[in-house]
């Protein structure tokens, strides 16, 4: 029998793990680029993860309408982090993907990020570590799409 979270207890527990890894999340793309608003920043690692990836994909992706997508990626080609190419296969869907400087930020913000979380987990006793580490792979698991 599987428990289920209560609201007070385990998720205000889950909230507050949450609130911590929007502001990692933040500050780390703070220092990478003021430029880029959450959303903009997402949109550029769907493309570098996808590559070549169209704006609908991309929407699907994150779960937004095409016309944030497209305004989110119209900034990220104005910044020279993505190219846009009409796809010669259907004249009708524009593909995208990564110019050098927009994987180079990608990289970084996830090198910002690991360093952060790697010195919060260094806090943890080496057993308490090992348990949320795991505890992490199932919850990404869990709330994977594909889930």
């Amino acid at each position: 029998m599987t428990q289920k979270c209560t609201p007070d207890d385990d998720g205000d527990a889950a909230l507050a793990a949450l609130r911590a890894m929007v502001f990692i999340g933040d500050a780390t793309l703070a220092k990478v680029t003021g430029q880029l608003t959450l959303t903009q920043f997402r949109a550029l690692r769907t493309v570098a993860d996808r590559t070549p990836v169209t704006m609908t994909r991309v929407a699907q992706e994150l779960g937004l309408n095409p016309s944030s997508v497209t305004r989110a990626c119209e900034r990220l080609v104005s910044l020279d982090l993505v190219n846009r190419a009409q796809n010669p296969l259907n004249r009708r869907e524009t593909l995208l993907a990564p110019t050098a400087r927009g994987r180079q930020i990608v990289e970084q913000v996830d090198a910002d990020r690991r360093a952060v979380l790697g010195s919060v987990l260094d806090r943890l006793p080496p057993q308490r570590r090992a348990a949320v580490l795991a505890a992490f792979r199932d919850f990404a698991t869990a709330a994977s799409p594909e889930s």
